[in-house]
């Protein structure tokens, strides 16, 4: 049955119900055969406990009471220390336990809730301990620790104890001192406990934070990556433990101390920052400590804005040195609130003021913990106006009131943000297109070249291509003109891909497979590509717009206008969208969505029903057919030649192991086959007989498959199917080749009456690559990416050298800078319909090279993702099929190096392809395809 919650107790009072026990109940309640991640914090061992003498609440403030002591026990998850409303709020990731280190320090274990929130009500500068002279002769020379279960003495027992004070704990009071002092308030006013709280991301406590085992202490329990995503589940996003406490105590500061604790906090509250000067996950402390970061609680129902200065700072305890270097410039920052109004010093009370909203935590109708030394400061959070902060409330805050905006103010916080107005997902772009006229070599795929042409672009269409001494079509009088001294050909369609993985780079298996199951169960396999890929695109959602914007990014600079493998979703849409144009969802009437299927097909009935749908659907699909050469690959065409699943909409991919009527049946069929050759002679040694594919007339395009079997782009595959024509003695030209990616591949997806060829009534997708003389099909096959002079989607300029960039209107500061082959090029990214607007592709490729130069670290940093971000997802199609037991049974490899946006700038990329040891020698002799990258 759906969850029933009756929720009428004030929030920071439920909190304590709710927090004390959760640990506990974890421990009893959940599956032998399947322990909470929670568990973990039991491993941290048995700790010395203490208990007050005296049932209730303590008679007065302060956490030295009358105390008793309770046996080795397991730890209690915390709640936030100090006054629920103090106006700065010191955050870290989770508990500190001295305990671990000093066998003598005590750790509270209350049965009692008002004494445990006493306790922490009260908590400052110190936790407690038993005196050394007083531990050392209880122990009386025994052995001791978390490992050791034998208690102290009988429990029960009356115990001395005195403050044990925490180094953290004593550098937040510093912080108070300095600013003190820096505005001349009375000195020993302001104290931590009062003006200042902390708390943590995660409720229980442990030594370390330990996702990754650490070399230096290799005696700490290990959490490991998958509880620690568990643990981060439940305790922060499920339960919203901190989150709760947080939008009930509205502190003006929040310090954020460490490194270890920024990254999570940034990447989960991503999505809260005020835009001007957001703060990125990758930041170091420095960089973050040089600006004003703020980030933004929420609006109550008059508008009023509830936000917070961010502060960075390193740990104390941890990092001495660089902490007391942080010092006067963490000062200088509070002071600057101070300033500003947000952090104001009361006279009356000798204390900070209290931030907005009301506290009923430690006096209620239920009970009485404390005085509150504020209640007459305290303002109701929707009761008028906001008024000077030194005004007394005129009303008091009623609980139940503030709770409801609280829980507002939450679920809020939580939500994904409001989608903007509706924009056309493909060509959105495009009636902004500005009018161009490319001039240059046309070679319109249709017809004849044009040795001096010009192509009229506008509003994302082809208004026309002609000649370039014929009269120009009406209204391009005021037209950007781009002399673009090379050959203008249709944007090139790459019809065989899976995008995500091509931030991989080339995985060598150290042999030649006879079908595709052979690597796909390999242990390598799933060290190199299936489990990196799993953390890098599936556990860490963070990094699915910066592989996205990254791949995407490739294409363009091959010349691809259109691609296929793009399997992602966003708010429900693409991911891939705007800035090339994406088989599997068009968003346009014209351009009929393709559907897709990677793996085998069986001779189940179910799995023949689903692939039947796929041909009565009417759209073109990919499959992946023969993909090798032995009687098993083979086997997939004789299961639809069996049950007629042959169809005119199939797009069948690489066919390796086909013969000559197999591509006559498919050419009677209608259907198109999509060729791979490195692929193919990467994995299998062989490729399919190009002279049987030709000679049956089966339309066929290319594709250029993935980068850790494939290659990097389609520039390189239209030069390894050359190599390979020549070699096997087809009869394949530079044009066929040419039309491959552009009319027949349009054509064969069910593109061709809108993309493929140059035409007036087409859809504006060019590219323009170097004129190398003589032959124009030949100077595209030749082309590299150093030669892609200029490439156009939808009337847009998107890529290409700098000067041409300018000239189509792309100003320097309006797009992104790069260099390819030492000449200077220039992205334009920026499309009205892309969730990806805010990623460059610097941003990208700095941050994957990061993440990937250390896989485990990655997967580590996985528990936290943003809240209220844009939910979004991404296909890994080609996984192993055990993927999720892989990931426990098989460790990935340390390392991956991203893989190179091109071929000419990275001069070891043929030398590791030599080490193919089955690549025929046509590949990788001087004479082969690395002689293209050398001229």
């Amino acid at each position: 049955m759906d969850e029933i919650e009756v929720r009428t107790l004030p929030t920071e009072v439920e909190l304590v119900l709710d927090v004390m026990p959760c640990q506990g109940l974890r421990r009893t309640y959940d599956s032998g055969s399947a322990p909470h991640p929670c568990g973990h914090f039991a491993e941290w061992g048995l700790h010395h406990s203490f208990d007050y003498a005296k049932s209730g609440p303590p008679p007065a403030p302060g956490v030295i009471q009358s105390a008793v002591y309770r046996g080795k026990r397991p730890l209690l998850p915390e709640v936030l220390s100090g006054c629920r409303k103090a106006p700065i709020m010191c955050v870290g990731i989770n508990p500190n336990l001295p305990s671990w280190w000093d066998h003598n320090a005590l750790n509270p274990y209350f049965e009692d809730y008002l004494q445990y929130a006493h306790y922490f009500r009260y908590r400052s500068t110190a936790k407690l301990r038993m005196p050394e002279a007083a531990y050392a002769a209880a122990l009386a020379g025994r052995q001791d620790g978390p490992g050791v279960a034998e208690p102290l003495m009988p429990e029960g027992t009356e115990i001395p104890v005195e403050l044990h004070p925490v180094t953290m704990y004593l550098a937040y009071q510093s912080l108070l001192d300095g600013l003190a002092d820096a505005e001349g308030w009375p000195a020993g006013k302001l104290v931590v406990g009062e003006d200042l709280s902390y708390a943590n991301m995660v409720a229980c406590p442990s030594a370390r934070w330990t996702s990754r085992p650490n070399p230096q202490a290799p005696d700490l329990p290990l959490m490991g990556a998958k509880r620690e995503q568990g643990i981060v589940s439940e305790c922060f996003y499920e339960r919203t433990h901190f989150l709760r406490q947080l939008l009930q105590s509205l502190p003006a500061v929040i310090l954020v101390f460490s490194a270890t604790t920024a990254r999570p906090f940034i990447t989960a509250l991503k999505t809260h920052f005020s835009p001007q000067g957001a703060p990125s996950p990758d930041e170091d402390l420095d960089q973050l400590a040089q600006r004003e970061i703020r980030l933004q609680y929420g609006h109550l129902a008059d508008g009023t804005l509830l936000d917070a200065r961010v502060l960075f700072m390193p740990h104390a305890s941890a990092n001495p040195a660089q902490f007391k270097v942080a010092l006067p410039k963490t000062i200088e920052q509070l002071r600057q609130e101070v300033a500003a109004g947000r952090i104001r010093f009361r006279p009356q009370t000798g204390r900070l003021e209290r931030p907005r909203g009301g506290c009923v935590f430690c006096t209620n109708e239920l009970y009485r913990i404390g005085p509150c030394d504020y209640r007459a400061e305290l303002r109701p959070l929707e009761v008028g106006a906001v008024g000077p902060l030194d005004a007394a409330a005129a009303v008091p805050p009623d609980p139940l009131t503030e709770r409801t905006t609280q829980e507002r103010l939450l679920a809020d916080f939580m939500a994904p943000p409001r989608p903007g107005l509706e924009v056309q997902a493909l060509d959105a772009a495009a009636p902004s297109a500005p009018p161009l006229i490319l001039f240059g070599k046309v070679v319109p795929m249709a017809g004849d070249p044009i040795p001096n042409g010009a192509v009229y672009l506008k509003a994302g269409l082809i208004v026309a291509v002609q000649d370039r001494d014929a009269p120009p079509p009406p209204s391009f009088e005021a037209a950007a003109k781009i002399e673009t001294a090379g050959v203008i050909v249709p944007g090139l369609l790459d019809l065989h891909n899976h995008l995500a993985y091509n931030i991989l780079p080339l995985w060598n298996a150290n042999r030649r497979f006879d079908n595709r199951s052979q690597w796909q169960g390999l242990t390598d396999y799933r060290r190199f590509i299936s489990i990196p890929m799993t953390i890098l695109a599936k556990e860490r959602k963070d990094l699915i717009k910066p592989i996205v914007r990254y791949v995407e990014a490739k294409l363009l600079m091959g010349g691809v206008t259109s691609g296929q493998g793009m399997h992602s979703r966003f708010r429900g849409e693409s991911l891939y969208r705007g800035i090339v144009r994406n088989f599997e969802v068009t968003g346009d009437p014209h351009l009929k969505a393709a559907r897709h299927r990677v793996g085998d097909l069986t001779d189940q009935p179910e799995d023949l029903v689903d692939f039947r749908g796929l041909i009565n659907s009417g759209a073109p699909f990919f499959f992946h057919l023969a993909e090798g050469a032995d009687a098993k690959a083979h086997r997939q065409f004789e299961l639809l030649e069996a049950h007629n699943l042959i169809s005119e909409k199939m797009l069948a991919i690489h066919c390796v192991g086909l013969k000559r009527p197999d591509f006559d049946r498919l050419a009677e069929a209608g259907a198109k086959v999509v060729w791979s050759p490195l692929s193919n002679l990467l994995l299998y040694g062989q490729t399919l007989n190009l002279k049987a594919v030709l000679d049956s007339g089966v339309s066929l395009s290319l594709g250029s498959d993935w980068t850790p079997s494939g290659s990097r782009n389609i520039l390189l595959e239209m030069k390894v199917a050359r190599r390979v024509a020549d070699a096997q003695g087809a009869d394949l030209t530079d044009r066929a080749i040419a039309e491959g990616v552009t009319v027949k591949a349009a054509q064969a997806a069910g593109w061709g009456e809108k993309l493929g060829v140059l035409a007036a009534g087409r859809y504006a997708d060019l590219l323009v690559v170097d004129d190398k003389g003589g032959d124009p099909y030949s100077s595209l096959v030749a082309a590299t990416e150093a030669n892609v002079r200029l490439v156009v989607v939808a009337g847009h300029a998107r890529y290409g050298d700098a000067d041409l960039m300018t000239t189509a209107g792309i100003a320097p500061a309006a797009g992104e800078a790069t260099t390819v082959g030492g000449r200077a090029k220039r992205l334009n990214l920026n499309h009205p319909a892309s969730p990806l607007n805010n990623v460059t592709l610097d941003f990208a490729r700095s941050i994957l090279a990061d993440e990937m130069s250390d896989i485990q670290r990655a997967r580590s940093r996985a528990a936290f993702f943003p809240l209220a971000d844009e939910p979004a997802e991404i296909e890994l199609d080609l996984q192993a099929d055990d993927e999720f037991a892989a990931l426990a049974e098989v460790a990935p490899v340390a390392s991956i190096i991203l893989d190179t946006l091109t071929i000419v700038d990275d001069p070891g990329y043929f030398g590791r392809l030599a080490t193919f040891a089955h690549l025929p020698d046509f590949l990788t002799d001087e004479d082969g395809v690395s002689q293209y990258y050398s001229q």
